[in-house]
Formats: structure tokens, sequence, C-alpha cells
């Protein structure tokens, strides 16, 4: 059973620990940057900077979470995760954006090795059937950190200096590392440690294999629209000239996943998960419409809500399809890769979104970035049906 693997409670421990700590550090860096920056393609670009680092060590990364032992690397990655809000407290001493972006640095390397090896993990950690509900868990599980986290960072950050915030979030990581001393997680047995491992093999399969090719497309898609979404939050509040609307929109969007993340197992789990996951971006097209009625506190709730909802569906399709279509030993590879991709995304998302504000207004952004969701679905669906693509939760992976 799922909730009686010892390793998967662990990591999604850890997981809520940390991650209500990531989001208390996010609250707080906005709020230090709206003091001292009033441009938001600028603060896009500041938050670049960690992404920037973390896209070049991925390659790296993947073969080192292949080639060694999973649970020191997360113990590793957590420990050097620690010591990124300490870099804080001078940047706020100084009201300095140079530490501040150390601090982004830190926070970005380590991440480049603790969420590919998370998702590596899982296969060696479960059974095959189990994949899709640990991914829907593991979605859920961040979402209530985050949930928690940008309400317990709403609260702190009118009541206290952002000092503390920056020190409650170093207790969360120095939690995470304790927990992680305790994962076993089995090593991958079909494949030589000493054989060569190298990142380019994966850029071969992700080529080769049209289902990885959809899935990869389909997630890069919504990750170029998640990365700007704080920055697209904080103006929505401040089109409303209503503070608390971020908070609200955090709480629904959340509460939102979390229904979805229970239903999604028991909707998807027979199901063609590319076909779905092409589907859904129809949905996501429709809600980033319905956010462009910037100005209408009720339409912007009820979008982001449909957005949540798809969103708990999703990502567990996406992150399943890929664990069913790759071999254990290069899974460590392929994640890393992805989450090259993903923060390549992110790197381009606050770009994009920054200067789509500034020219194009909320509502303008919203339609161009809701047409191009809609045309990726459209080109995804036909490429999918000419490749007859069809990957469920009881294929067997790749060998």
């Amino acid at each position: 059973m799922l909730w009686r693997n010892r390793t998967f409670l662990l990591l999604m421990t850890g997981e809520i620990v940390a991650g209500a700590g990531m989001w208390i550090s996010i609250i707080a860096n906005l709020s230090f940057m709206q003091s001292l920056i009033p441009s938001e393609t600028v603060k896009g670009l500041i938050l670049m900077t960690g992404l920037i680092a973390s896209i070049l060590l991925a390659p790296k990364a993947g073969v080192v979470i292949d080639m060694y032992d999973k649970g020191k690397i997360m113990l590793c990655a957590s420990l050097a995760r620690t010591l990124s809000p300490v870099f804080m407290f001078p940047a706020l001493a100084y009201d300095s954006i140079l530490w501040m972006i150390v601090s982004l640095l830190v926070m970005q390397v380590s991440a480049a090795f603790y969420f590919p090896t998370v998702q590596a993990s899982l296969p060696a950690i479960l059974t095959k059937d189990e994949l899709l509900k640990a991914n829907s868990a593991y979605l859920n599980i961040s979402t209530l950190s985050r949930i928690g986290g940008t309400a317990l960072g709403g609260i702190l950050v009118v009541s206290m200096e952002l000092s503390m915030l920056y020190v409650c979030s170093m207790i969360a990581y120095a939690i995470l590392a304790v927990v992680t001393l305790f994962l076993r997680i089995p090593p991958v047995a079909s494949r030589n440690l000493k054989e060569k491992v190298e990142f380019r093999e994966v850029l071969t399969i992700a080529r080769k294999d049209p289902a990885l090719f959809v899935g990869l497309i389909n997630n890069g898609l919504i990750t170029l629209f998640l990365g700007g979404i704080n920055l697209l939050i904080l103006n929505l509040s401040e089109l409303q000239q209503a503070p608390q609307l971020m908070g609200w929109i955090y709480a629904v969007e959340g509460t939102c996943i979390l229904i979805g993340g229970l239903l999604a197992k028991r909707w998807i789990g027979g199901k063609n998960l590319v076909a779905a996951s092409t589907l859904m971006l129809f949905f996501f097209a429709l809600s980033q419409f319905g956010m462009s009625f910037a100005d209408h506190k009720a339409m912007v709730l009820s979008s982001f809500s449909l957005f949540g909802f798809v969103v708990a569906f999703f990502f567990p399709v996406i992150a399943t399809i890929f664990q069913k279509r790759l071999p254990a030993h290069q899974q460590g590879r392929f994640f890393s890769f992805k989450s090259m991709l993903d923060r390549t995304c992110f790197l381009l998302a606050l770009g994009i979104t920054g200067i789509g504000l500034d020219l194009l207004g909320i509502s303008g952004y919203l339609l161009f970035i809701g047409s191009l969701t809609l045309l990726s679905g459209i080109l995804t669906f036909v490429y999918s049906k000419k490749h007859k693509l069809d990957v469920r939760q009881s294929d067997e992976a790749a060998a």
C-alpha cells in the first residue's frame, strides 16, 4: 500500500515542511523587491539568475543522480538549501539585491539535484500501478505546503520583520535535512555503474519517443505560464487594489488542486495518458481566457479554480508518462533534463511575463498566453493522433 511505504511517507513529510519554507521565502523575496524595484521586468530578470545556474548544472546533476546513492544526494542538496536564507540577512541589512541573487543561486543549485532525484526515486520504491496515485499524492502534498506556506507567509509578512520569515525558512530546510537522513532508496541494479554515463543519451531517447516528445511540449507550455504566475497574481491584486486577493487566489487554486488530486486516479487511471494531457490544454486555455477579465474578482477566482483543478490532473499524468516510458537507469538524467527544460521555461516566463505585463497589460498578456495554449493543444492533439500514441498506467516501462 502506498501510504504504508515508509520511504514515500518520509519524502512527503519532507515536502510538506520544505515546501512551506520555500513559499515563505518566495513571499519574503517578493516583498523585499517590491520596496526596491518598481519595474516588473527587472524583478523578473533578478529571479532569472538562480534559474540560469540550475540550467547549467542539470546535465551534471542527471549523471550524478543515476550513478550515486539517491538518499545521500537529497541529503547534500537539503543541507545546501539550508544556507539559502542565510544570505538574505546581509541583503536585508544593506538593501542589497546582490546578496539576494547569491541566495537565489544557492536555492536553485540545490533544487537542480533535489527535485529530479525525488522523481527518479519513486519508481524504485513503488510498484508501477502505484505511480499515478503517488504522483497525484506528491502534487497534493506540494499544494498543501504551498497553501500553508503562502498563508503563513502572508500573515508573517505583515506582522513581523522579513528576517523572521527567513529564519522560519531556514528551520524548515533543516527539518528536511533531518528527515532525509532516514530515507532508504534501493540502488539501480540494471546498469553497471562503472559504465560511462552520458547525459546526451536521454536527448536521443526523447527525440525517438513521440510520447515523451508530446509530454515535454505540453509540460513546457504550462510551465511557461506558471513561471510568471507570482508576478501575475501580484499585478492582479494591485489592479483591483485588494492586497488580500493574493491570498484568495492561492487559496482557491490550491483547494481545487487538492480536490482534483483526489479524483485524478479514479477519472484517468485507465485512460490514455497522452490524450488526457493534450485535452487538458484546452481547459488551461479556457482558464487563462477567464483570467483576462482582470478587474472582475469573481471571474479571476473562478478561473484560477479551474486552473488549479486541471493542474491536479495534468502534472501527475505527465510524470507518470515519463516514468512509464523510461528504464530505471536513465530516469535520473531524464528528470534532470526535464528540470533543465522546466527552469528554462521559468527563465523565459519571468522575462515574457514581466515584458508582457509592462507592454500588453494583464488582460492582453492573458489573451496572448491563452491563445498560445489553445494552439499548442490543437497541434499536439493532431500529432498524437497521427502517431497513435497510447500510454496507460498498466503499460510496462521501457526496457
